[in-house]
């Protein structure tokens, strides 16, 4: 699997819960980090050495912020990242990403390219609103 198929970011949507976004991102070689935000919590990274057959992790950190909200989402995903991502596989639109036995699928959150889409929509609409450019 190409290593830009699997960067990017990715959301985890649960019931009840905004979504936890991810973000992959092959560092360089064999060096890749999974940067996990939980909404209105703490954010956890996780380095990773690709290896023949998968991931081993290198360093997990996880910041110590005091929270409220989704303290049982964080709970689950830090025990989830400290086991250490073994595998990430992209199919389709879903990232599956495995640590310990446990594996859990993440969309792809492309609200950044869709904002980016809206900027340049307006930019044209603005240019085509000025005319030439010429006074006449």
């Amino acid at each position: 699997m190409c290593a830009k198929a699997l960067e990017g970011d990715w959301e985890f949507k649960s019931e009840g819960c905004d979504p936890v976004k991810i973000t992959v991102k092959n560092i360089m070689g064999p060096d890749w980090m999974v940067a996990c935000m939980i909404p209105k919590g703490n954010m956890m990274v996780s380095m990773l050495k690709k290896v023949e057959g998968g991931f081993n992790l290198v360093q997990f950190n996880c910041s110590k912020k005091e929270t409220k909200d989704n303290q049982e989402l964080e709970a689950e995903f830090k025990a989830f990242l400290e086991k250490g991502i073994s595998n990430i596989v992209k199919e389709g639109k879903v990232l599956k990403i495995t640590a310990g036995a446990v594996q859990k699928e993440f969309s792809f959150d492309d609200i950044l390219q869709k904002q980016e889409e809206e900027k340049q929509k307006k930019l044209a609409e603005a240019k085509l609103a000025s005319g030439s450019g010429r006074f006449g």
